[in-house]
């Protein structure tokens, strides 16, 4: 899907400028033939035909820029719209992916996470966000855990390293591999976040 870019603000603003100004000369022009309509004029039937001309043309003019604003406002919905759909179609690929994706600042704390990271950790998400994923790695693994997170910080691609994990309750450890990215999201502005793949190891994958 492509998605055209949107009309400029200022496109706008200088279209609604240049309609503004020949509404103020148009203006000048009949109120002056009024003026001279009430006695001052001895050509009635010129000024008439100027007055005439004058209203007409704003006629077109406003005309057309109503025409032109429904066009824009047409393509500013139907970009609106493209665009909605496609966060939509990626909103899915996140949320319903059969593995678990966590996003987290560079402490680990979640930011987002989808439905099988939460069914993965057993917790909901409103008690995973802003939780630091390291809660979720033994006591005797944290420190090794948080050097590999400085370490996945500092590359500029994929860091990959096996990890256990604990749920939420503590009922059963899990060996997991866990992929980290760090990068800024497209086009933002904000700091950089890590984008976590996690997924579960059985006894055949770790030999």
């Amino acid at each position: 899907m492509s998605v055209e870019q949107a009309p400029g603000t200022s496109t706008f603003a200088e279209f609604a400028e240049a309609i503004d100004e020949y509404r103020e000369r148009t203006e000048t022009i009949i109120r002056d033939a009024l003026a001279r309509f009430a006695g001052q004029s001895t050509s009635p039937d010129a000024d008439l035909a100027r007055v005439s001309r004058e209203i007409e043309g704003t006629f077109r003019t406003l005309g057309g820029a109503a025409e032109e604003i429904r066009v824009q406002n047409e393509s500013l919905f139907a970009a609106s719209i493209e665009i909605e759909g496609m966060a939509a179609v990626f909103r899915d690929l996140f949320e319903l992916a059969p593995v678990a994706y966590v996003v987290t600042n560079l402490e680990s704390r979640v930011i987002y996470a989808n439905e099988a990271a939460c069914n993965m950790l057993r917790i909901p998400k409103n008690g995973l966000s802003g939780k630091p994923l390291a809660c979720f790695i033994p006591l005797s693994e944290r420190a090794a855990f948080r050097a590999n997170v400085l370490r996945a910080c500092e590359s500029g691609g994929v860091t990959s390293w096996p990890e256990t994990l604990v749920p939420h309750g503590g009922t059963r450890h899990i060996e997991c591999r866990l992929r980290v990215r760090s990068a800024s999201a497209s086009g933002s502005r904000t700091a950089r976040l890590l984008y976590w793949n996690i997924t579960e190891e059985t006894d055949e994958d770790l030999f």
